[in-house]
């Protein structure tokens, strides 16, 4: 379960800003970039860019899931979407899925 303050969707993407007292909040950061590729479009190849000051504490790429903490406000932008402005804080970021009753699978929602 995801203890979390606020949830944010950009698109495709769902990012949940976690509480300070998380545990996860403390980790030490594997990558420190000013920009971040959150997720990108495989039909459009538009894709869901984050700049700031960020730290990526996990990645889960088979579950398509980042964790990152960032430092001073940051910009997310898309092609098709309006800019957010996201505060400084520790977000994990999943991937939206749809259900199809009919095959009895899940699909990862692309661009």
């Amino acid at each position: 379960m995801i203890d979390f303050e606020r949830i944010y969707r950009h698109g495709d993407v769902i990012l949940f800003k976690l509480k300070e007292d998380d545990k996860r909040a403390s980790q030490n950061a594997i990558k420190k970039m000013d920009n971040l590729v959150l997720e990108e479009g495989e039909v459009t190849g538009h894709a869901h860019r984050l700049s700031g000051s960020i730290e990526v504490l996990e990645e889960n790429l088979s579950e398509r899931q980042i964790l990152f903490r960032i430092e001073k406000n940051a910009l997310l932008t898309h092609e098709e979407h309006d800019r957010m402005v996201l505060d400084r804080g520790v977000y994990l970021k999943v991937s939206q899925v749809e259900y199809d009753p009919f095959s009895n699978m899940i699909h990862w929602i692309r661009d």
